[in-house]
């Protein structure tokens, strides 16, 4: 049995020190689902769940390359498993893909249930950690991401979530002078029509 922990996740304080790292937090969900979609022939797997490995896999080594120079962040393996980490050792985070329930996927073994469950500790990290998951939701048809959002979790359900939307590129708007009036009206010369017109356009 794991300690007790006295750090229910607060989203004001998890937010606050996300802040700095969400737009690179999104950026490597991003780029490893689309090396996904980018994968030839990813259509003829057989089993859906080779989707959801893949693209964790991708999210590790995308996350690594990230956060491998940055003081602010501590990386924890788990084993052969999953990765954790450990943000201005506040903030304990780990990639998922969110199932049904908004909270992520997983097998409940002794370290998932340390995570999953807020009352409990991680060994060798103090119990004021607070925990939270980054979840990646696909859309309906596999074609881009419904939302990533951090998520707080007591066991099976969502104590509170926030989106992390997706960086979109400022565009400089140029402001376009108005356009002057033309001076003088333009002049049409009239014509006399021909002789057969007058026929062709009677009904």
């Amino acid at each position: 049995m794991g300690r007790v922990s006295v750090a229910i996740p607060d989203q004001a304080a998890v937010k606050a020190i996300l802040a700095d790292f969400e737009d690179r937090l999104r950026a490597v969900v991003e780029r490893a689902w689309q090396q996904w979609l980018d994968l030839p022939d990813r259509g003829k797997f057989i089993f859906p769940r080779v989707r959801a490995v893949l693209v964790f896999d991708y999210i590790a080594q995308h996350a690594l390359v990230e956060f491998a120079n940055d003081k602010n962040v501590r990386v924890i393996p788990k084993g052969k498993q999953t990765i954790h980490f450990l943000i201005k050792n506040e903030v304990l985070l780990r990639f998922k893909k969110g199932n049904a329930k908004g909270v992520g996927s997983n097998i409940q073994t002794q370290e998932v249930l340390d995570f999953i469950d807020p009352q409990r500790v991680i060994p060798g990290l103090i119990p004021e950690i607070m925990k939270v998951e980054l979840c990646h939701m696909p859309d309906g048809l596999g074609l881009d991401l419904e939302e990533v959002a951090v998520v707080a979790r007591n066991r099976t359900s969502r104590i509170w979530a926030y989106p992390i939307p997706r960086k979109r590129p400022g565009a400089k708007i140029i402001p376009m002078p108005p356009r002057q009036p033309d001076q003088t009206p333009p002049s049409v010369d009239p014509r006399n029509p021909r002789p057969d017109e007058d026929a062709e356009n009677e009904e």
